[in-house]
């Protein structure tokens, strides 16, 4: 307690002041001891910062004047707990309560006689002054009265702590125990709870214990002395002594301790729209179907940008090629550009979608795609900052997190994806899958526009959309990009590809066109060269011409017309491998096998007969030559030669049906 009088010191930072004069009821005046300027002050201000500890009480008329927790006694300042249970009250109350009426009686601490006839008034009535004093929860410490010494012992702190009732408090609690272990089995200890218990799944405290225990016995086998051990609880206490966030720092990791001991203070400072714009990826919770085919082509994943200051939605991408630089690239495009072609694809939206234009500053995790250097590229074409959330502190960007986690809520139960649970089978989603993508698209945007918007929060009872609209009047214009180009690019997946005459293939399409061969002419040889391809339009690639520096566009050749217009790389997969499963359903491969084999037995049937041809040939070139004939035989051997066979008449009844051919000599040489 103070008062604002004569002998009050106080102290702000290293300049001491004492109490003057009051010149009113509210102003007071303090003189400066180092250079005795006097300074006016106002007693409710200077009270609100001596609340505040800008303004520290040093002494008033000699006597020191303790913290408002503590108790001076006995030249000693003890520190009294901030919460007392019921037999600290009662004992609280019952001494304050005996001091006060022996003071009453006009018993002084210096009289020991007068302080024995004050308990033995109050012993002859019975104890009915006390049952009349002390309420019925407090009778039970009250039923016994101290002797003479100990009344004298309770009126001297009363008197020395200036009537503070906390003085009477028992001090055996508040006590601090000195170690009664030596230092060196203090040290022997700590040695083995940071050895045991202080490390990365360390063991528990019984097994330090026991460590202990045998490092102690090891080290008396060695040194031939005995040596003091520490018993369990001492070694508990130890344990719970050390801070709880370092325990579990060196048991479990920085980061499961950041995340169990994590604690919010002010956070993010945004005071308008478009300040701070947070992005995240997650994979939804639901299989999808194709809307062409209807065959369920797996589970998207989502990138989803948000504005910090009002948790307006900016824009979002789907697609089913993970994080990359394209998802984040296409959903900050997404978010900069105005939104109404979107409206007029996803008619009767009841709220229009305003949001668009660059932000200042885009925050993002510590992803590899937001490292990459595309997509720094990017953001230096927007002229934004960036700014990488620290590893594994996602509540440091909660309003991104949060929409993650309500994105997966509001998806149907057709198609969900659930959590894996020990004894439960659940359905599979692929068997379940009945939203196509398209609807899925539909039904993301009618979320982001009109239900996640008029959410009301519960701790500031605000609206996203009111915040953003409010933000809208206030804020500047938004500013847009002259280009988008680069985004064209980055957002491509990037790959290599050789180029000849055929142009580029990629997944069995074929791209080509008149600049490309003219610029593979001028090379004068094959090319492997870097291609970027837009995952959701296979209608064109774009090919890196190394030696001009530039990006060129190559169309997409196609007997069918218009196959790769809109068309995505993840459907012309699916096209491609349902056409395989029809042809596997159809036995393609082993009719494919059994024609090879037909056309095989064809081909050998058809040599089987030439070589019997060929060999009835030989015999009839062969025919009258023996050695009879050398001498008999009179005409020469090209006379014979040159003679012309006679039909037989089985073959001019047929000479009618055979088709004329070139003629041919026997004599000539087949090989």
């Amino acid at each position: 307690m103070i008062t604002f009088g004569n002998g009050l010191v106080l102290r702000e930072g290293a300049r001491t002041f004492q109490f003057e004069r009051e010149l009113t009821c509210y102003d007071v005046q303090f003189r400066y001891l180092d250079n005795n300027e006097v300074k006016t002050f106002s007693k409710l201000r200077l009270l609100k910062r001596i609340h505040a500890g800008e303004v520290v009480p040093v002494h008033q008329n000699g006597h020191p004047i303790a913290a408002p927790n503590t108790v001076p006694v006995e030249e000693r300042v003890y520190t009294y707990p901030t919460s007392l249970d019921v037999k600290q009250e009662g004992q609280l109350h019952f001494r304050n309560v005996l001091v006060k009426k022996a003071i009453a009686m006009g018993v002084t601490p210096g009289s020991l006689k007068r302080c024995e006839a004050f308990l033995d008034s109050l012993r002859k009535d019975g104890g009915e002054f006390l049952k009349k004093l002390f309420p019925i929860g407090l009778e039970p410490h009250a039923k016994k009265l101290p002797c003479a010494d100990t009344l004298r012992k309770w009126m001297k702190r009363h008197r020395t702590s200036g009537g503070n009732p906390y003085a009477q408090l028992d001090l055996r609690p508040l006590v601090r125990r000195c170690k009664r272990l030596s230092a060196l089995v203090d040290e022997h200890l700590e040695r083995c709870i940071a050895k045991y218990y202080l490390q990365k799944h360390g063991h528990s405290v019984a097994e330090t214990f026991r460590r202990y225990v045998q490092e102690a016995a090891q080290e008396e086998r060695q040194t031939g002395r005995k040596i003091e051990l520490a018993s369990l609880s001492t070694v508990q206490r130890r344990v719970n002594d050390i801070d709880l966030y370092i325990r579990d720092v060196m048991r479990y990791g920085s980061a499961y301790a950041r995340n169990k001991w994590r604690y919010s203070m002010k956070g993010d400072t945004s005071t308008r729209i478009l300040e701070r714009v947070e992005i995240d990826h997650t994979w939804l919770d639901m299989w999808v179907l194709d809307p062409v085919t209807g065959v369920p082509i797996g589970r998207p994943w989502i990138t989803v940008a948000i504005d910090r200051y009002s948790g307006y939605i900016l824009g979002f991408y789907i697609s089913f090629y993970g994080p990359s630089v394209a998802s984040a690239a296409n959903c900050i495009r997404n978010a900069i550009f105005p939104k109404s072609d979107l409206e007029l694809l996803v008619p009767d939206l009841p709220q229009s979608w305003t949001a668009m234009g660059v932000a200042e500053l885009y925050v993002f995790d510590n992803g590899l795609e937001f490292h990459a250097k595309d997509f720094m590229r990017i953001m230096f074409d927007l002229r934004a900052d960036m700014l990488f959330n620290p590893v594994r502190r996602p509540w440091l960007k909660p309003s991104i997190e949060r929409t993650m986690m309500e994105v997966n809520r509001i998806l149907p139960f057709h198609g969900k994806v659930y959590t894996p649970m020990k004894n439960m089978q659940p359905q599979s989603p692929k068997d379940s899958a009945a939203i196509l993508f398209d609807d899925l698209c539909a039904g993301l945007t009618l979320w982001a526009t009109d239900a996640f918007p008029k959410s009301i929060h519960n701790k500031n009872l605000v609206r996203p959309l009111d915040l953003w609209e409010e933000g809208r009047l206030t804020s500047p214009i938004p500013m847009f990009p002259l280009s988008f180009e680069q985004f064209d690019l980055t957002a491509g997946l990037a790959t290599h590809r050789t180029v000849d005459g055929d142009g580029v293939f990629f997944k069995y399409l074929r791209f080509n066109s008149v600049e490309l061969q003219d610029h593979l002419r001028s090379q004068g040889r094959r090319l492997r060269l870097e291609i970027r391809v837009n995952p959701d339009d296979l209608a064109r690639i774009f090919v890196n011409l190394e030696a001009e520096k530039r990006w060129l566009s190559v169309d997409l050749q196609r007997p069918s017309g218009g196959y790769g217009d809109g068309l995505s790389l993840i459907q012309h997969e699916i096209i491609r491998a349902e056409a395989g499963k029809k042809l596997t359903r159809m036995n393609a491969e082993e009719e494919l096998a059994k024609a090879h084999e037909r056309l095989r037995c064809q081909w050998g049937e058809a040599v089987s007969r030439g070589v019997r041809v060929r060999k009835h040939g030989a015999l009839v070139r062969l025919q009258g030559l023996s050695s009879a004939n050398l001498h008999g035989n009179k005409r020469s051997r090209s006379a014979a030669h040159n003679e012309v066979p006679v039909a037989s008449p089985i073959c001019e009844s047929h000479l009618e049906k055979v088709m004329p051919f070139k003629a041919f000599s026997l004599a000539e040489d087949y090989l």
